[in-house]
């Protein structure tokens, strides 16, 4: 490995190289993405502390934030139950007295003895008559004020955190990264300085300096909102530029007209709604535009994407290309297949389908035809994308459920000769985030559900009353329906006390259920054995389902009238939209039941409230963006989410529209950037975004 000169450092020389880190240390920041020096400068505070005043001890409120100095007067531990220690520590100014609470971390009182300064940070509580400070963020005083910078004076800043690395550590090292002169002075400007001008945004370095060590409050917000626009703008313009490529690009050149399409939409039993017609309108136009599509479709459960994707793909196929319809899971990809096989076939159109558990024989004759041209459809998982797999000449390609695939895994179908591409999204999302995160897309949206869908009940239940729930769902099975049981998780969790689907399943079947037939199912079974559980609860030999979220994606039975969601205070708006999705999709009338506990939070009861009063996917999603952030709207964090680590896109919406509009005017003017004066941006992009910007048509 070559030696590095420390003395020679630039923004992309590795963290272990400045002083104070090291490789043990290095290690432990790349835990929290931090690589280079410009990462480290790019590790934001997620809030601070102001020290810059200290109130006194006698004017403390329980319930507001304050930065307080004092003395130690005294100290104890406290072992309330086994395993828990709890340190008191009192200390008192010349106004009053503030209780300091620490849980575990008993090492802390012989830093703290008797006459040592020290001040602490937090929300004001109470306990009886008591003012306490419980688990504070404190700085020890061994001297004077200075001796303590930057932990002690000021704003301070307040960092997220990995295991071997601490507040006190990171400010330090943030701070003397910031204190040198030359590397600092190598941060170039990557906005045109009217921008900053209009908005009285500070300067990239400066703004650096300012974000991580406010001269003042009102400086921090300056530099943040700088930095919002930032990281909205480069996203959007990865968008703007992944647009402008596929503009250039030629796609496979529809006919106006498409009897294969029109044949299908006259077979349907039912009437296409105002949305749904508009949304195809919009694909056929990109179909027939002589450029390759590149469009995502939403709508809400029910609505009928995979209607209107089903009639794009057909007038690809009735055009003499092939067509690839990909979803995340078998269980779904089997549903499609089944469900659409026959109508298709008295089209003339033949399909297949191809999933990891595809026999091998079969596999090799469908490989065999898709590379021959002979077979025309074909439904799948990821097995679509694999090695091995090659079309003879694939027009269209469905990517259902966009958000479980990765950003590459939905551009795989690239290399088939460039076909047009639909993206699905039975999540909705509100447009906001779509128009963030998903910038290289157009967009379509259903949404309007069809006319005479059996009305859908949604009750919150406290679990007190668990028994006369079950005893409602027997009821309704003896009738000949059928139901689902959702857990939240497989296995027992010792920091999540909640009731397992596997543990409930033994139970419940050999007790309150056992005179029905009940099957377990969830994400940890192989695609075979969920197919084979489903195939029995749609034929209706199960009756009753006992679930994880697996069955949150496209499950479709008409026969499924009921849902009971056990602690559904742990899953997310859209998240429990999806669970409650699978009812209620035939004739009759459904229930979903919230069993949820008695100890449940304001917030979450009031989450809980909206989802039983709101059946708007849309509107409910909106709720969820706002309450959870960006990063959990999917329940995982996924590639692309990561990205926004400082824009909410409702809170920020002006701003991300603002972005995006420059983005675009941008891309209009130099569809390269090749621009002298955007070498700096240009750069910047190809170092953050270097694995995107391929399917960003750049670098």
């Amino acid at each position: 490995m070559p030696s590095h000169n420390p003395r020679n450092q630039d923004l992309q020389s590795p963290c272990q190289y400045l002083k104070g880190v090291g490789p043990a240390r290095a290690a432990d920041l790349s835990r929290l993405g931090i690589e280079t020096l410009e990462d480290l400068l790019r590790h934001f505070p997620r809030e601070y502390l102001d020290r810059s005043r200290m109130t006194p001890l006698g004017q403390l409120k329980p319930g507001e934030r304050h930065s307080v100095r004092g003395t130690v007067l005294v100290s104890g531990i406290r072992r309330p139950r086994r395993g828990m220690n709890l340190l008191q520590v009192m200390i008192g100014d010349e106004t009053g007295r503030l209780e300091l609470v620490f849980f575990n971390q008993p090492f802390l009182k012989r830093m703290l003895p008797n006459g040592r300064e020290v001040i602490a940070s937090g929300e004001i509580g109470s306990f009886g008559q008591k003012l306490q400070l419980v688990s504070p963020e404190i700085e020890i005083l061994d001297g004077d004020l200075d001796s303590a910078f930057p932990h002690a004076q000021g704003i301070v800043p307040v960092y997220p955190l990995t295991r071997g690395v601490n507040q006190r550590w990171m400010r330090k090292t943030v701070h003397a990264l910031l204190e040198q002169r030359e590397l600092m002075e190598s941060v170039q400007e990557i906005l045109p300085r009217e921008w900053l001008d209009e908005k009285k945004w500070p300067l990239r370095e400066s703004a650096f300096r300012q974000i991580h060590f406010p001269d003042a409050e009102n400086a921090a917000d300056s530099a943040l909102e700088r930095f919002k626009f930032e990281e909205a703008f480069l996203l959007q313009l990865l968008g703007a530029l992944s647009r402008e490529q596929f503009r250039k690009e030629k796609g496979p050149h529809l006919p106006d007209d498409s009897p294969l399409l029109e044949n299908f939409i006259k077979s349907l039993p039912f009437q296409l709604t105002r949305a749904q017609e508009k949304s195809q309108g919009e694909i056929l136009e990109d179909l027939r535009s002589g450029r390759r599509m590149n469009r995502m479709l939403q709508g809400d459960v029910g609505s009928g994407k995979t209607v209107v994707a089903l009639g794009a793909l057909l007038s690809a196929i009735g055009a003499g290309y092939q067509a690839a319809f990909m979803v995340p899971i078998e269980i779904l990809a089997a549903q499609h297949f089944r469900r659409w096989q026959e109508r298709l076939a008295a089209l003339g159109v033949r399909s297949a389908l191809l999933t990891g558990s595809t026999p091998a024989a079969e596999k090799k004759e469908i490989l065999s035809e898709l590379e021959s041209g002979e077979l025309p459809l074909v439904f799948g998982t990821q097995a679509l994308i694999q090695e091995g797999v090659n079309f003879h000449n694939l027009g269209f390609a469905v990517v259902d459920e966009q958000h479980r695939f990765g950003v590459r895994q939905r551009a795989s179908f690239h290399d088939q000769g460039r076909p047009h591409v639909l993206i699905m999204s039975a999540t909705p999302i509100p447009r906001s985030l779509a128009m963030t995160l998903y910038g290289d897309l157009d967009l379509s949206i259903i949404d309007e559900l069809p006319p005479g869908r059996p009305s859908l009940v949604s009750r919150r239940v406290g679990d007190g009353k668990t028994g006369q729930v079950y005893d409602y769902v027997k009821e309704r099975l003896e009738k000949g329906e059928r139901g689902f049981l959702i857990f939240p998780l497989v296995e027992e969790s010792d920091k999540l006390e909640l009731q397992a689907a596997t543990e409930r399943y033994e139970e419940l079947s050999k007790t309150d259920f056992r005179d029905f037939h009940c099957e377990l199912i969830h994400g940890r079974m192989n695609g075979a054995r969920k197919a084979e559980v489903m195939e029995r609860f749609a034929s209706g030999e199960t009756q009753l389902l006992i679930a994880t979220t697996v069955i949150e994606v496209g499950i479709d039975i008409p026969e499924a009238t009921l849902m009971v969601i056990h602690n559904p205070e742990r899953f997310g708006l859209s998240q429990l939209h999806q669970l409650r999705g699978r009812i209620g999709r035939g004739t009759m009338k459904s229930y979903c039941i919230l069993l949820e506990p008695g100890n449940l939070g304001e917030q979450a009861r009031q989450r809980l409230e909206v989802f039983v009063k709101e059946s708007d996917g849309f509107v409910l999603a909106e709720e969820d963006l706002k309450i959870r952030g960006p990063g959990d709207f999917f329940g995982v964090r996924q590639h692309g989410m990561q990205d926004l680590r400082l824009v909410h896109p409702i809170a920020d919406a002006e701003l991300v529209a603002l972005a995006r509009q420059r983005a675009q005017a941008m891309v209009s003017r130099d569809p390269q950037l090749m621009a002298a004066d955007l070498q700096p941006l240009r750069e910047l992009l190809d170092r953050l975004y270097r694995n995107r910007m391929p399917l960003a048509g750049v670098g």
